[in-house]
């Protein structure tokens, strides 16, 4: 039989002794799916953290997509589309600053509620687009549904 020069303990098993399985492999790093699993441990500096982290998304993210539609819906100069732009690559990295234990799932999910109350925000404070009463009411929801998905307690 030809060896391979470079041993292979998986294929070598299965060219040995078809019969037996291979052993598996141990999980890939099991600290980080712990910490998944178990979600952020809080404390007040992690819930201030967070909550600026969300903030500073939505800011790249509504000033981003803001920018966009300057230029495109209201025929702004071409350099407010480029600062829109750089602001929307700026919000896909910024969520990564959420603390370890947090998934990619749970972090965009109640930033989408974040970014509900904070779109009705920029509406108000930016075009004067004043929200009505089922926009409140929906913000409200949007914020109960962010507590209760980012502070439920993981075990």
């Amino acid at each position: 039989m030809n060896r391979r020069e470079t041993p292979n303990p998986l294929l070598d098993n299965l060219e040995e002794s078809p019969t037996t399985p291979p052993s598996p492999s141990p999980p890939a790093a099991p600290a980080a799916a712990a910490a998944v699993a178990t979600g952020i441990q809080w404390t007040a500096g992690k819930v201030f953290w967070t909550l600026g982290v969300f903030i500073l998304a939505g800011l790249a993210e509504i000033g981003g997509g803001w920018l966009c539609w300057q230029t495109i819906r209201n025929k702004k100069p071409w350099y407010y589309y480029v600062g829109g732009a750089i602001l929307l690559v700026a919000y896909g990295v910024i969520p990564t600053l959420q603390p370890e234990g947090a998934s990619f799932a749970r972090v965009y999910a109640v930033y989408g509620g974040v970014f509900i109350i904070m779109s009705y925000g920029w509406g108000w404070a930016v075009d004067g687009d004043k929200p009505d009463t089922g926009d409140w009411a929906g913000a409200a929801i949007a914020l109960a549904g962010v507590g209760l998905a980012w502070f439920w307690p993981r075990a």
